[in-house]
C-alpha cells in the first residue's frame, strides 16, 4: 500500500547531476574575472568564511552585495541558528525559468497534478497501488 508521497517522491523532477563547484575553481573563476591572482582569491574566500563565523558569533550581521545577508537569529529557547538571506537580484536571477538550463530528470512532471502522479504511480507499480487518504481525495 503505497502512499502518495512516495510516488511524488519518486516522480517529481529533479536536477540531474548537479556538481559542486569547490573553493579551488571559484577562485580559479575570481581571479579570470578580477585583477587577483587565483591563490589570493581563494584565501579571501577562506577568511570570509572564517569571519562570517567570527561576526556571527558577535551578533554581527554581514552584507554582501549582490550575494546577500548572513546574520543569526534565536530560538524560544535561546539556540542561535545561521539565517542567510539571499540578494533580491541573485534570488531573481536563480530563479529564472528562462535562464536555466541543468538536466531536468521527470521534467514532464513539472506542473501536473497530483492525480498524475498517482496513475503514474499505479501504472509502473500495480501491485503496490497509491491509496489516498481522505485528505488528498478531497484536495
Amino acid at each position: 500500500m503505497a502512499t502518495l508521497l512516495q510516488a511524488i517522491a519518486t516522480y517529481r523532477p529533479r536536477i540531474v547531476n548537479s556538481r559542486t563547484m569547490e573553493l579551488g575553481e571559484l577562485a580559479d573563476h575570481l581571479a579570470v574575472g578580477t585583477l587577483v591572482t587565483a591563490p589570493i582569491a581563494r584565501m579571501v574566500l577562506e577568511e570570509l568564511g572564517r569571519q562570517a563565523l567570527l561576526q556571527g558569533r558577535a551578533g554581527i550581521k554581514i552584507r554582501l552585495p549582490g550575494i546577500g545577508l548572513i546574520s543569526q537569529d534565536l530560538r524560544m529557547d535561546g539556540t542561535p541558528f545561521p539565517v542567510i538571506r539571499l540578494d533580491k537580484d541573485l534570488r531573481g536571477g536563480l530563479a529564472d525559468r528562462d535562464a536555466f538550463h541543468a538536466d531536468i530528470k521527470h521534467r514532464e512532471m513539472i506542473g501536473v497534478p497530483l492525480a498524475v502522479y498517482k496513475a503514474r504511480w499505479d501504472a509502473d507499480h500495480p501491485d503496490d497501488p497509491v491509496i489516498l487518504t481522505d485528505q488528498e481525495r478531497a484536495a
